[in-house]
């Protein structure tokens, strides 16, 4: 009797191992969520339509000169950013295709910044912990013509919430810049750092950071040894800058109609 109840647990452990084994490959059946292009966004668009609607009278108010120096900002993003975030938001178009256990791969052909490009997209999951990604592209609009380079990779949490990018130039290999990010829910926070001497933005940052309500941005101008903090509230208007070039390098207030005001801390 002993021995038929020894046998009977052996095929119960066995019969259970099989289940979980079975659960385990139905959860990596379907591919790994594709982060978000808003992973590799600051977004000032609140700032540039409150210009619009209430467009203060003075020539270099705090807002104006807040809103330019976003600008600067911007550019630094998009040089490095506007590219590769153009090409994840063109893989949602696409259904991939698993090529491995785990592994899964988009091919699609786009326009990005008025070239065309053909992507290959790769996703390997380690179970449902997290994701690494690699962009490859091909184009013969490059000066070299790029076969399969890559461009950029990362790694997320599985439901691409959070994760790292680093970019690459791929014709030479070289990486160019770095960033963190983070959402949840209506906040989120970015950390991009430049690697290369492009652009003379070597060592530069942008730390970008949304509550829901208030926008904060860093820039830290490495070459000048100069950080410029802008914050504004996406529902009164109001906000700061402090920059060591402008006010003496103190706190710069305006209101919610974008008029400078005294700076209450």
């Amino acid at each position: 009797m002993m021995k038929h109840l020894t046998t009977k647990l052996t095929w119960l452990s066995l019969a259970l191992l099989l289940v979980t084994v079975s659960c385990d490959n139905n959860n990596n059946a379907e591919p790994p969520e594709l982060p978000s292009e808003a992973s590799m966004q600051a977004d000032f668009s609140e700032m540039e339509q409150a210009q619009q609607s209430k467009f203060s009278s003075a020539a270099e108010s705090n807002f104006t000169t807040a809103l330019a120096a976003t600008g600067i900002m911007k550019f630094i993003l998009d040089v490095n950013l506007a590219i590769p975030k153009a090409l994840v938001g063109a893989a949602k178009q696409y259904d991939p295709e698993e090529i491995a256990d785990g592994e899964w791969e988009w091919s699609f052909s786009t326009q990005a910044n008025q070239n065309e490009f053909a992507v290959r997209l790769t996703a390997l999951t380690n179970g449902q912990s997290d994701v690494e990604w690699r962009f490859f592209v091909t184009s013969s609009a490059a000066n070299p013509a790029l076969e399969n380079a890559l461009f950029f990779q990362g790694n997320t949490n599985f439901e691409a919430t959070s994760g790292t990018w680093t970019y690459f130039n791929p014709a030479s290999g070289d990486q160019v810049s770095t960033l963190e990010w983070n959402m949840d829910g209506d906040e989120r926070t970015l950390v991009l750092e430049v690697t290369s001497d492009r652009n003379d933005n070597l060592g530069d940052t942008i730390e970008y950071s949304f509550d829901g309500t208030v926008k904060t941005v860093v820039y830290t101008d490495v070459s000048e040894n100069e950080t410029t903090t802008i914050e504004f509230n996406t529902e009164t208007k109001a906000g700061f800058i402090i920059s060591p070039n402008y006010n003496n390098g103190e706190r710069a207030c305006w209101d919610e109609n974008l008029n400078n005001v005294s700076c209450s801390i």
